[in-house]
């Protein structure tokens, strides 16, 4: 890790008086860095991504760091990014947030959403106070873009790349933010649990930690990238009932169907990110089938919504009507 922060320091400006375009430090940064954190952290389930730019140098190059359960993209959704600032004198460890998608829904505002969100985090990972800090970044940045990282940024922690620590530092800092960053998934993110759409009855009976359960269950199966490859791999076909949305509503219904992640709710691990194989951790299933499984606590599984009377007579009719 020292290594990578050495590197930016030394290299990052010379570089971006250079064009980008098969720049061996943009090959660096999107590849080697890549793989040094990757080795460092240990955890394939996590996704990292160095970011210098795209067309010209960024003025703020970025190390993020990314849960896919959350998202996978710097433009939305909660990650840890490592931001440099403008004058590469030092970098700062962050729980941050996307700020794209903030500035497109609120415009002028974002700056105050993206502060309170911000606060929102510290609040669900209080724990962070013993480790980080949650004052003000000073990227000095002059672009707009620049400029917005910094209220998204809910605690850091600085290194002046003058004097950078050891690596045993770097990487027990590191740890100790994906430790946080994995209660912070686990607790909601940025979610808003008055607001949320569960598949349950009378959910103001649930206590607060089955509320997050359900947010996390249900934002784990409208996760894009997940159902697209679940769909692509498992087909569109309910594997409850046998309904082919196509098959009932012609065009309109092609591709249709929702993807059910098969890990029970109260199974879900606090502070650990969630397995998301599309081939093995998923079914597929119709709009009524996912409602009927999650409607009452424990859900139903897979096999024994098959097993259920009426599901057998659809499953059986659909089959006939295939013939």
């Amino acid at each position: 890790m020292r290594s990578i922060f050495e590197n930016f320091a030394e290299s990052y400006l010379r570089a971006s008086s250079e064009k980008l375009k098969d720049h061996p430090f943009a090959s660096y940064a999107r590849n080697d860095v890549v793989r040094v954190v990757q080795e460092n952290i240990g955890r394939p389930d996590l996704k990292v991504t160095g970011s210098v730019g795209q067309g010209n140098w960024a003025e703020i190059p970025w190390i993020g760091i990314f849960n896919p359960e959350m998202t996978t993209s710097a433009t939305n959704g909660i990650y840890l990014v490592y931001l440099f600032n403008a004058d590469l004198n030092a970098v700062y460890l962050c729980q941050g947030q996307g700020v794209t998608s903030v500035k497109e829904e609120f415009g002028k505002a974002a700056a105050g959403e993206l502060r309170r969100r911000a606060s929102l985090i510290r609040s669900r990972v209080p724990e962070y106070a013993t480790f980080f800090d949650d004052s003000d970044i000073m990227l000095g940045g002059r672009s707009a873009l620049a400029k917005s990282y910094d209220p998204a940024v809910a605690y850091s922690k600085r290194y002046d790349l003058n004097n950078i620590p050891q690596d045993e530092v770097l990487i027990a800092d590191l740890n100790k933010a994906i430790e946080l960053y994995d209660l912070l998934v686990s607790r909601g993110g940025t979610d808003n649990l008055e607001t949320f759409n569960s598949f349950v009855e009378n959910d103001n009976a649930l206590e607060i930690e089955e509320k997050r359960q359900y947010v996390r269950h249900s934002r784990i199966e409208r996760n894009t990238g997940a159902a697209q490859k679940v769909k692509a791999l498992l087909g569109c076909t309910c594997m409850g009932c046998g309904l082919d949305f196509q098959r009932i509503y012609g065009e309109r219904g092609k591709g249709y169907i929702e993807a059910h992640h098969l890990e029970p709710l109260h199974l879900l691990p606090v502070g650990q990110a969630v397995s998301m194989n599309p081939q093995t951790d998923f079914a597929v299933l119709c709009s009524n089938c996912h409602r009927m499984v999650h409607r009452h606590k424990p859900m139903l599984m897979i096999e024994e919504l098959r097993s259920l009377k009426g599901v057998k007579m659809l499953r059986k009719a659909f089959e006939t009507k295939k013939q």
